[in-house]
């Protein structure tokens, strides 16, 4: 996947980086530990710290003094130590209270002293808590609510294993264990009060039910895979926000780092004198990449996005031949400070310095560095020097990342990555063929996707015209709904992101007009439409006119592609493709219909008919009404499959047919549900 789908295929990316759950690369690992991956340990032993608070609070008001010594014990006994390296290079001092006040508890904190006495001593140990979070983790990182998930998401993890060593046959065998469990539940859970509010609607509401789902399986002590299979549940919605959020905040730095390659282009024209180009560089952020950020930045932070507007569109008149060298460098200097207001507003300060996000960062301008040469040079000639200047500046902006983070690489893999940037560079130098420019830079790609632990899987030109697919029809849509940033934002993908890296090769084809036609009609017109507010029906008729073209460039360069899927045409997609809306709606309501399978094999189990036929209809009475436009529309066969495996659950998975036989209806149905999440939300 090249980062050019990066917004339409955001599963691309190592999600075991954005979790920090899995065992970094081994040629990473040769390097410094990520300073985020360090915070994110030190901050999961904080919370299971806080929950032994809880579950010590709990046994002081019921009198049981020996399960309240073992979790006034087990903060300083299991959890101390893999904190304590961390924090005494940090803050020596505060090391030194965190190891007293803790240890302090197992005399502070029991049943021998009064409960206020206890209580304290425990909102001591609290208070010292956040003093190590503050110093060690930061109030930004600590307030972020994808950091938040991912430590949410650890908690929950450790509380199936926790579970699973206590209940047996539905008696609890190990009380300890079972109270870890429930405390990192509801350490949990009090996360997730806190950043509710950062959270989709509907996703949030469902985590919610899900919580309480958990709890109640707790109280009936019901089989372990039960509630590894509920606070699974739990576990997949966070992985999906967690993802949408790294995705969200990868396009944002991305557009940031193509900004700053701009920055630096301009400071070279200025430097030679040619207004003609600095002028080029001084407007692209301002023309092209400020419309793809602004829903994010306008979300978060209006004040912000007003003075990132205000400040690249003073660009053009600041940082020009017309003023001193000086102050247009000071023009330059101030934008490039509102890039970096932008970063940590946005992106945050732990992940912007996490060495395995930055080389995320580095892919994506590299790749977008090989389209832009390939437009440029031909012949040994340069006929476009705008984007030769695009090209140079997008592989001097990626070496400047990886200068910054070689530290964190392996030896040997930074000397290679060392030495392929300057093969490429000679290639600039000497106006290499573009494959040839292209192979050199990819070079550079496979030791990131080996270090990141990419794949390295790559859709050719089909995962381009996919994603224009994806985006022109969600802008159509946001645009429709009255929201015409995003719908401006989209479209700008759509050019920059994914166009873009199929002009090459439409000028390849021989077919450089259609090339020009399509660019004019998406990035000019459509763009030009949606920022003066035209009406919703002439928008749609000119999106729908760029993927008639589109579909005239994938008959073109997708011909030999075997199996390639061929683009939709404009009334086509209009008929048939479900937007991002719709497919969030549509997995908004699969979620739901497997919990209430859940709920439905549970009351089977319990052999209760009422309860059961309640889960077995509701799907079917209360959710597919509203999944039926979008299912009927993609695939309407998919769509009758749906209707009649629902409808059927009620006669097949009952209590008056055998446990076996309802629960292969019940497959059945979750078998339609998974078909119907592939086929029109996407893997």
């Amino acid at each position: 996947m090249k980062a050019g789908a990066r917004t339409a295929a955001v599963a691309g990316l190592v999600l075991a980086v954005a979790v920090a759950a899995a065992v970094m690369p081994a040629a990473y690992a040769g390097g410094a530990e990520s300073e985020l991956r360090v915070k994110i340990d030190f901050a999961a032993g904080l919370e299971e710290t806080l929950g032994h608070f809880w579950a010590l609070e709990q046994n002081l008001d019921e009198g049981n003094a020996e399960l309240a010594l073992v979790h006034a014990t087990h903060p300083i006994a299991e959890l101390y130590d893999s904190m304590k390296p961390t924090l005494a290079a940090s803050d020596p001092a505060l090391d030194s209270l965190m190891l007293e006040t803790l240890d302090g508890l197992k005399s502070r904190a029991t049943t021998d002293v009064s409960r206020a006495e206890a209580q304290r001593a425990i909102d001591d140990a609290k208070g010292v808590v956040e003093a190590a979070r503050a110093s060690i983790v930061g109030d930004g990182m600590s307030s972020d609510p994808l950091f938040r998930m991912k430590l949410m998401k650890g908690l929950l993890e450790t509380s199936i294993a926790e579970y699973g060593e206590a209940v047996e046959g539905g008696q609890i065998t190990e009380m300890a264990e079972f109270q870890d469990g429930s405390a990192f539940v509801w350490r949990a859970g009090v996360i997730f009060g806190e950043i509710r509010g950062d959270i989709d609607g509907d996703a949030a509401d469902r985590i919610d039910g899900m919580f309480g789902a958990v709890n109640d399986a707790y109280d009936s002590l019901a089989p372990p895979a039960r509630v590894a299979d509920l606070t699974g549940g739990i576990i997949d919605a966070l992985d999906e926000q967690i993802m949408a959020a790294y995705g969200e905040r990868l396009d944002f730095a991305a557009g940031l780092e193509e900004t700053l390659g701009h920055f630096w282009a301009l400071e070279q024209n200025l430097d030679d004198l040619n207004a003609d180009l600095a002028l080029v560089h001084a407007t692209h952020p301002i023309a092209e990449l400020y419309d793809s950020m602004k829903p994010t930045l306008a979300a978060s932070d209006p004040a912000l996005d007003s003075l990132m507007l205000e400040t690249l569109d003073g660009l053009k008149s600041r940082a020009t031949t017309d003023v001193s060298r000086a102050e247009a460098q000071r023009a330059i200097d101030d934008a490039k400070g509102v890039v970096e207001a932008a970063r940590a507003s946005i992106v945050g300060d732990g992940m912007s310095s996490d060495p395995l996000f930055r080389m995320k960062l580095m892919k994506g301008l590299l790749e977008t560095s090989i389209a832009e040469y390939g437009e440029a040079v031909e012949g040994g000639q340069i006929t476009e020097m705008a984007e030769f200047q695009d090209g140079s500046a997008f592989v001097w902006r990626a070496g400047v990342i990886f200068g910054e983070i070689r530290g964190d690489i392996d030896g040997g893999a930074a000397d290679r990555i060392d030495g392929m940037f300057g093969a490429v560079n000679d290639a600039y130098d000497r106006l290499a063929p573009p494959a040839r420019v292209a192979d050199l830079t990819g070079g550079i790609i496979e030791e990131i996707d080996g270090l990141t632990g990419a794949d390295g899987a790559d859709d050719g030109l089909a995962g381009y015209f996919s994603a224009i697919n994806t985006l022109l029809s969600d802008a159509k849509s946001e645009y429709a709904a009255g929201n015409n940033d995003l719908a401006l934002s989209y479209v700008t993908k759509a050019y920059l992101d994914n166009f873009e890296f199929l002009e090459g090769p439409l000028v390849e084809a021989g077919e450089r007009e259609l090339m020009e036609e399509i660019e004019t009609l998406m990035r000019e017109e459509l763009r030009g439409m949606i920022r003066g507010g035209e009406p919703a029906p002439a928008v749609s008729s000119q999106i729908d006119t760029v993927l008639d073209r589109m579909g005239d460039a994938a008959g073109i360069l997708l011909a030999g592609e075997g199996d390639a899927p061929a683009m939709p045409s404009g009334s086509a997609m209009a008929a048939g493709y479900a937007s991002v809306s719709e497919r969030l709606d549509l997995a908004a309501g699969l979620e739901e219909a497997l919990g209430h399978f859940r709920a439905l094999e549970l009351n089977l189990d319990d052999g209760n008919a009422e309860l059961a036929v309640v889960h077995a209809t509701h799907p079917v009475a209360e959710l597919y009404d509203a999944m039926k436009p979008t299912l009927a529309s993609a695939d309407p066969a998919l769509d009758r499959l749906m209707a009649d495996t629902l409808d059927g659950l009620a006669e097949r998975a009952s209590t008056d047919v055998s446990r076996a036989e309802a629960q292969r209806a019940i497959d059945d149905a979750k078998l339609v549900v998974e078909t119907a999440r592939t086929a029109v939300v996407g893997d």
